[in-house]
């Protein structure tokens, strides 16, 4: 085990947390653990609130459930940090002097663009509870941590709310109002194809990183307005992406979209933006031709989008062998307003755990 030490880089929030101590008190129950053992209930007496944990903590928490996330790799943690500087936060509970991370969450705050007169918008996500210490104790607890965390710059928070957590939703909110439904797709490596017959006339396609910054910060702030220029720059050119971006005949922009294999093999289709069906289509045909699908190492692809995009989850349907199939994962909840969406272009959103859209 770690020294306490380990948190000599990170804020922790002390005697300010104690006042809320009767409040996480005031519900009586028996707190068990994934197997049925008794524990204790958490209070802001027994655990350390670590606000930007240091790298040592980091490692700590991908040893365990971390290194379980299949659309995820500890890099990610540092782009947050980069692309995001003072609007990102990332937070972890443990227990009181130790290094077993039992919490996660974490939080950016998106600035809208001098041409979108609204206010900003702070995003929490990377939710995430221990199995042993699921419980009212622990949504308690989380619900205080996201209500005061620091940095905050608007009452308007937003959040991708699981079916199951959309109670405790209602009671953090005061409603349960939701902007879009989200849904996710898996397929197998078998299951994909790349089409041979489609017609993609007059769409001219690039790498990522070939193309001017300018032209990719544009496109997507017409769907997205809101300040990400380095995230959406990172994200569509990672080593282990395939970053693209589509141009019609006149070189104006009319789309783009990546795959990123994780070290799990999950084939992460996300985002994938484009003016109509058959520019997604096009550039999403780019990109499977470059992706081995007979090789072993990939697991499979993982394609999300919502119930507003345009054309849905159809588009997909000549890269697929089976029928399209998707389940509900998540609502776009928010305290008090959305922020501005283009649905139109948006076939597939950006990393869930991330953004809005």
């Amino acid at each position: 085990m770690f020294p306490v030490r380990i948190f000599s880089n990170s804020v922790i929030l002390g005697r300010r947390l104690l006042k809320v101590t009767s409040q996480l008190n005031a519900v009586r129950t028996k707190y068990l653990t994934a197997d049925g053992k008794p524990r204790d209930q958490l209070t802001m007496r027994n655990v350390d609130i670590i606000v930007d944990p240091n790298e040592n903590l980091i490692d700590e928490f991908m040893n365990g459930y971390g290194k379980e996330r299949l659309n995820f790799e500890r890099s990610d943690i540092g782009m947050w940090k980069r692309c995001f500087k003072d609007d990102y936060s990332l937070v972890f509970v443990s227990p009181k002097g130790s290094n077993k991370v039992i919490q996660t969450v974490h939080h950016i705050n998106y600035h809208p663009i001098p041409s979108n007169n609204d206010t900003s918008h702070q995003y929490d996500g990377f939710m995430w509870i221990h199995p042993d210490y699921r419980g009212p104790d622990s949504m308690r607890m989380l619900e205080y941590v996201v209500k005061e965390r620091l940095r905050c710059v608007t009452n308007s928070l937003v959040v991708q709310a699981f079916p199951q957590s959309m109670n405790f939703w209602k009671q953090m909110a005061g409603h349960k109002k939701y902007g879009h439904i989200q849904y996710v797709s898996y397929y197998k490596m078998d299951e994909m194809k790349v089409p041979k017959d489609l017609n993609t006339d007059g769409i001219f396609i690039k790498n990522a990183t070939d193309v001017p910054d300018g032209d990719i910060v544009k496109y997507d702030q017409e769907v997205f307005p809101y300040e990400r220029s380095k995230y959406v720059l990172t994200l569509l050119r990672k080593k282990n992406g395939f970053g693209k971006v589509a141009y019609d005949e006149n070189g104006k922009v009319i789309g783009f979209g990546t795959v990123i294999i994780y070290p799990s093999g999950e084939c992460v289709l996300s985002p994938l933006y484009a003016d109509d069906k058959r520019i997604a289509q096009a550039i999403f045909k780019n990109i499977l031709e470059q992706i081995p699908l007979d090789d072993k190492r990939l697991l499979r692809f993982h394609v999300r989008s919502v119930d507003k995009c345009q054309g849905g989850f159809e588009w997909i349907q000549p890269f697929v062998k089976c029928p399209i199939r998707k389940e509900l994962a998540a609502y776009l909840c928010y305290t008090t307003h959305l922020p501005v969406i283009n649905y139109k272009k948006a076939f597939v959103n950006f990393p869930y755990t991330n953004c809005a859209i």
